[in-house]
């Protein structure tokens, strides 16, 4: 029992050390999975019960999970406990059926299921209601974009699959040590899989050095480090318009074309019908008005009226009418004000999960959790829309969350976006690795599309990051700054913008012909 815990632990601490932010270990991945495999030829032996295996993986993904996202505690405790208790759940449920599978089949070689099933687990994390991605496998190698060039074609679950591909053959290592012919073969499978990858990604870098940019935007990245917790909420929005007018004016210039803001720096609510009369909007296009070129991008809430629906809240005092809620970011100009509304949003926090599938149910009640604190009930817009500045360049302004998505980022180049800007307020989270992972993710999203991204957080860190990943200027945390830049602009598409999570699709259906054949065959008595 004391060894199975032992590898158990030894597989949580290894997930953690290997994760960014600490970038030392992060070739532990490699082995991360070892010791949960070891552990699941106890189960092939008899040796352990399904249930008990159920325990001890458990408690590996619980250390995983906690380790490295329970600084969500800050701003929502009870939701940080619903994210680590149920990843770790699901992570659990996908290495027990890949045993149940394995020990019921009479297959001699089961290992390539596993990598399936983990990849579809991921692929149906993406692109359901309780979706969170934070720690897909193939988000470890933030921290080195110089070994993973190639997610230009696969995203990161390509990189999940070679964390996977990579364990396995050192499982294999570790199983022959007494069979000199297979440890040499299966070493050498290792040493080949380990360095493939990076010789492609060497050979993808140089080969992407030769994408032109087709012209430049000079940008303000701007970040007010106003905290959320004792000044963002309790000072004016007066007082933080002029404070930050007051801060970046030295810096203007004609060249100019955009400065960027963060995610709600407008705190107070804004009607969509009225935004044109509101205040502060009014302060920005006064600067407009002195650089007629320049565009303004900066995170607001935005109120609009609806239908009743399962996230409309109802208005105050007025029966039978309703609104909704939007984290949004705008974009102001001299043309006029353009809106995006955040659309992948955070379970919990800033949604409810299965809200369709329970509002025929529930009816008005949920109508009633919605406009209550339980959980929260921002709406969302139904397809992606890009900007276009008053000197026609097309760019994305995404919000938070959504920059951990990159099958969901890659739709804005599809539309023709030719650079990325990414809105963020990280300081919920106060100083913990949950900022620096959230900045991190983001070089992965340049490489998979070939796009500068220019990052404003409240703050956090803000920065430049060019199309290999590469932070090329940057403001850490607990900073007020600005950072001016010429910010190179593309058109060309990476096959992973075109094709999206190729892998992910491909796996899930292999995945489900997996499932029905051991259904099937457990039936007619073909199994084990």
């Amino acid at each position: 029992m004391f060894q199975k815990i032992t590898l158990s632990i030894l597989a949580g601490f290894l997930l953690f050390i290997s994760w960014p932010p600490i970038s030392h270990f992060t070739f532990c991945i490699f082995i991360a999975f070892v010791p949960l495999l070891i552990l699941e030829t106890s189960v092939a032996k008899k040796e352990l019960s399904i249930y008990k295996f159920f325990g001890y993986i458990y408690l590996a993904f619980f250390i995983f999970n906690v380790s490295l996202t329970f600084w969500i505690r800050h701003a929502h405790f009870s939701g940080a406990l619903f994210a680590i208790l149920c990843n770790s759940l699901f992570m659990t449920l996908v290495f027990c059926i890949y045993s149940m599978l394995k020990n019921s089949s009479y297959w001699q070689n089961t290992s390539f299921m596993l990598p399936i099933l983990w990849i579809s687990f991921e692929y149906l994390h993406l692109n359901w209601d309780l979706s969170w991605p934070w720690l897909t496998v193939g988000n470890v190698f933030g921290s080195h974009p110089a070994c993973v060039q190639w997610y230009s074609y696969t995203g990161v679950l390509g990189g999940t699959l070679w964390v996977f591909i990579v364990n396995l053959l050192f499982f294999k290592l570790s199983q022959c040590r007494f069979n000199s012919y297979l440890r040499n073969r299966n070493f050498f499978l290792v040493l080949f899989s380990l360095l493939l990858p990076i010789g492609l990604s060497y050979l993808v870098y140089n080969k992407d050095l030769n994408i032109l940019s087709n012209t430049h935007i000079d940008v303000m990245v701007v970040q007010p480090n106003i905290d959320p917790y004792t000044e963002k909420f309790s000072l004016s929005q007066t007082d933080q318009t002029n404070a930050l007018l007051n801060f970046i004016s030295p810096k203007l210039n004609d060249s100019l074309d955009f400065i960027i803001l963060p995610e709600t720096f407008l705190t107070s609510p804004i009607w969509a019908q009225r935004i044109h009369n509101n205040i502060h909007i009014k302060s920005f296009n006064k600067l407009i008005h002195e650089y007629s070129d320049l565009n303004i991008i900066v995170g607001a809430t935005i109120l609009d009226f609806s239908k009743k629906s399962p996230t409309a809240k109802p208005l105050s005092n007025h029966q039978n009418q309703f609104y909704k809620v939007y984290n949004s970011s705008l974009q102001l100009n001299d043309i006029g004000v353009d809106m995006y509304y955040k659309s992948k949003l955070v379970p919990g926090a800033e949604k409810m999960p299965f809200q369709n599938f329970l509002y025929p149910i529930l009816g008005d009640k949920i109508l009633k959790i919605g406009d209550s604190n339980v959980v929260g009930n921002f709406s969302k817009q139904d397809s992606v829309s890009i900007f276009s500045s008053s000197k026609n360049h097309k760019t994305a302004a995404i919000v938070c969350y959504e920059s951990i998505y990159g099958d969901y980022v890659r739709k804005f180049i599809n539309k023709g976006a030719e650079g990325i800007f990414i809105i963020t307020n990280d300081g919920w989270w106060k100083n913990t690795i949950g900022y620096q992972q959230h900045h991190i993710y983001a070089k992965l999203r340049a490489i998979e599309t070939r796009r500068y991204i220019a990052r404003s957080a409240n703050t956090g860190i803000s920065s430049i990051i060019n199309i290999f990943g590469e932070v090329k200027s940057m403001i850490d945390w607990d900073q007020k700054d600005i950072i001016q830049y010429a910010m190179p602009l593309y058109n060309q598409k990476t096959f992973y913008v075109k094709h999206g999570d190729v892998i992910g699709r491909i796996c899930s259906v292999l995945a489900v012909f997996i499932l029905l054949y051991f259904l099937v065959s457990n039936k007619l008595g073909f199994s084990r």
